[in-house]
């Protein structure tokens, strides 16, 4: 090689050779752009709100839990008033009768008074009134228990009063459908209690509710009986 240069008479010149390289394009990653792709109509469109879903069955169980647990807790304490009002012994005269009411809790005042309306007498009325007296009138008034005497006197006279207003209004009703569904000719009792103003609601309503009455025990004629009295009945009423 070198010999050859020499004869050549010029430098010795190398040339590298050219690699041309063939660049490989890297691997090319599938990015998704739209889920909801679909030309050709073959798949259903994309449904959401599966989180609301979830978290509404979620409410809905809770509710339920709290709606048990509240009932669970009304009945507990409905149970424990029933004890309650049954442990209370009835007084066996007019200085118990006082001292029940006495300690008697505001909430339940109206129910002891019904339910021991039979022993608030007149006796028992001027009984309580003379302790009031005495208590005003005596060397060393206790102030507060006069005006706790004072104010008893006053709601149980109220009280009294209003219940037996009640009373009246239930039982005259009730009086008038026996009057009518006992008389011999309906339609002469109607008249003669539609010329006295007899025929209210209340007539009417306590004629439903014995209707309703007779249906839910299997009683159907009577209660068509009763039915076709409070039709007739209600064309008399004066509203």
């Amino acid at each position: 090689m070198q010999a050859a240069c020499k004869c050549l008479g010029t430098r010795a010149q190398f040339w590298a050779p050219t690699v041309h390289r063939c660049r490989v394009p890297p691997a090319r990653r599938l990015v998704v752009r739209n889920v909801g792709w679909d030309p050709e109509g073959i798949l259903a469109p994309p449904k959401g709100g599966h989180i609301s879903r979830r978290q509404l069955q979620r409410q809905v169980a809770e509710d339920e839990d709290l709606k048990k647990q509240v009932e669970a807790e009304r009945q507990m304490a409905r149970e424990e008033l029933i004890q309650k009002r049954e442990g209370r012994k009835t007084p066996a005269s007019h200085a118990e009768l006082v001292e029940y009411f006495m300690e008697t809790e505001s909430e339940e005042m109206e129910y002891e008074m019904a339910r021991r309306r039979p022993l608030i007498t007149p006796e028992f009325l001027s009984y309580l009134s003379d302790q009031i007296g005495e208590e005003r009138f005596s060397n060393d008034p206790n102030q507060g228990r006069l005006d706790e005497l004072e104010a008893l006197r006053d709601v149980l006279q109220k009280g009294v009063q209003a219940i037996d207003t009640a009373a009246k209004q239930i039982a005259a009703p009730l009086d008038r459908m026996r009057k009518l569904l006992t008389a011999p000719d309906k339609k002469a009792m109607l008249l003669e209690m539609a010329g006295n103003n007899e025929i209210d609601q209340a007539l009417l309503n306590l004629l439903k509710q014995n209707i309703a009455a007779a249906r839910a025990a299997g009683q159907e004629d009577p209660a068509k009986f009763m039915e076709k009295i409070h039709d007739a009945a209600r064309k008399y009423l004066i509203t």
